[in-house]
């Protein structure tokens, strides 16, 4: 099994190749996959992704789904379309977009709950200062499942 350092567990580095789409079809693997899918459920309330890994899960035309208690952290550039910035404001309890793209769409969401991030020069440790003193985040859960 390969993971990502976003923590997407992988087939392979390209997106032709997923585990959402390719362990279903592996036995032995696509028996167990649900476990996964529970365990991460109760994982902390604090998700954290990339915009990129979203768009595969299809965030950018899916229909905006209940609010949940989970807040969810998307490191993003281009990927998300202002659909995608509005269905995790619609899902999460609070929002976040880290972006260094001064033009992204998640300027464009005017959403209580959503929180911009912008860096013109990317920091992660800046990052996580500002999601603890402004978010109140103690604690991220990179979830590849979070559609």
């Amino acid at each position: 099994m390969l993971m990502s350092v976003d923590g997407k567990i992988s087939t392979g580095s390209t997106d032709k190749l997923d585990v959402d789409r390719d362990f279903p079809k592996i036995p032995g693997a696509r028996e167990g996959l649900h476990q996964y899918y529970e365990i991460e459920q109760t994982t902390d309330l604090w998700s954290f992704n990339t915009g990129r890994v979203q768009v595969k899960m299809g965030v950018n035309e899916k229909e905006l789904p209940d609010k949940t208690p989970v807040s969810f952290v998307l490191l993003d550039n281009h990927h998300l379309t202002e659909h995608g910035v509005r269905y995790f404001c619609a899902k999460s309890k609070q929002a976040v977009v880290i972006t260094s793209n001064a033009s992204h769409p998640a300027f464009h969401v005017d959403a209580d709950n959503l929180h911009i991030i912008y860096q013109e020069r990317p920091s992660l440790s800046a990052a996580l200062e500002h999601l603890k003193k402004e978010c109140g985040c103690s604690a991220l859960q990179s979830n590849p499942a979070a559609q």
